[in-house]
């Protein structure tokens, strides 16, 4: 018997066309779907390692998830066929060029936002030793407006044309991911469910990265009205570096004075970009990567609440339960038999 699972249906409002990566990607052996639910692919030995999975939710609205490695250099062309595409980088960088434009980079931690005509072209750059992790929303404008038909007049003014009918040229966007999104991400690309679970997992998931990235779009709106000056690419990349930081050591973050130091300014500076870049403090968000692992151990793990507690930097237990629950309205020990601990 020949392997049921087959590329081109469901690649084809990723890529453009049935054809279009098939140099790059097989199905793979181990499928954690129903045919029809989803895809699983692997890419081609020579260029990675790791997956993309492809789950068409409805029509007009397909969802890719990636944990690569890129082992060299490479290039993927697609055709658009003019579909909004919400890319949530975790980590690993690329770079996109549509054609007629200039190229762009998505970095790390960021949220892109890209809507090309249709049948324009579109290549993307890996870079060998980059891991990308991702998930790529590809949502037809009809699907939106459907979901999301109450709240339309709140839309991102930079989709109105878009919904419309009016774009005649690309339209493109980001932010920087914000916690819950990389949450929402994580969640994604670390998915145990399997068959019918994994299909309800990643449309629940991707309907919230939906809704958050909307929001993110319409503040950023928001604040450039207000007079708000985007950052630039010195002072992003800086904010970068302090972020990635916060990210690998928030059990035992270094102080403001390191990394200021680290990213080439003053601790007031500092403070300032973050909170401007981000959207919270510096406090804030390590506040949040820290309750958001002390969930995580109390959904995963067997250790006690105490030395949870202990472990996200609480003397007293007493007070780490006062903290999440002020966090996630819940207690801990709330949290832990919500699913069965």
């Amino acid at each position: 018997m020949g392997n049921p699972y087959t590329i081109e249906p469901k690649l084809r409002l990723w890529s453009g066309r049935p054809d279009a990566l098939s140099r790059d990607y097989d199905p793979d052996q181990v499928q954690p779907w129903r045919p029809e639910d989803g895809l699983r692919l692997k890419p081609a030995a020579w260029a990675a390692e790791g997956f993309r999975e492809i789950t068409d939710i409805e029509d007009g609205f397909t969802v890719v998830i990636g944990d690569i490695t890129h082992l060299e250099d490479a290039l993927q062309c697609r055709t658009s066929q003019n579909a909004l595409n919400f890319h949530f980088r975790l980590s690993g960088s690329s770079s996109i060029e549509v054609e007629g434009e200039e190229p762009m980079t998505v970095h790390q931690q960021t949220l892109v936002l890209l809507l090309s005509p249709d049948g324009i072209a579109k290549t993307e750059r890996f870079f060998s030793g980059e891991h990308e992790q991702s998930v790529t929303i590809c949502c037809q404008p009809e699907f939106i407006l459907k979901r999301f038909d109450d709240t339309s007049e709140k839309m991102p003014k930079i989709l109105k044309a878009c919904f419309e009918g009016e774009a005649e040229q690309p339209i493109f966007a980001s932010t920087s991911l914000s916690v819950q999104m990389a949450s929402a991400v994580k969640a994604l690309v670390e998915n145990e469910f399997e068959q019918d679970f994994r299909r309800v997992f990643v449309e629940s998931k991707a309907l919230e990265l939906l809704l958050l990235s909307l929001v993110a779009l319409s503040q950023c709106e928001e604040r450039q009205e207000r007079g708000f000056v985007r950052l630039g690419q010195r002072d992003a990349e800086r904010v970068a570096v302090v972020r990635k930081s916060l990210d690998e050591n928030f059990l035992d973050p270094p102080s403001i004075n390191r990394l200021a130091r680290e990213a080439g300014v003053n601790e007031a500076k500092l403070m300032h970009l973050f909170k401007q870049q981000i959207g919270e403090t510096i406090f804030n968000y390590l506040q949040r990567l820290k309750m958001e692992h002390a969930k995580h151990l109390l959904e995963k793990t067997e250790e006690s609440i105490t030395e949870i507690a202990f472990e996200v930097g609480y003397e007293y237990s007493s007070n780490f339960t006062t903290a999440f629950r002020r966090h996630f309205g819940v207690t801990p020990k709330t949290a832990r038999q919500a699913v069965g601990k």
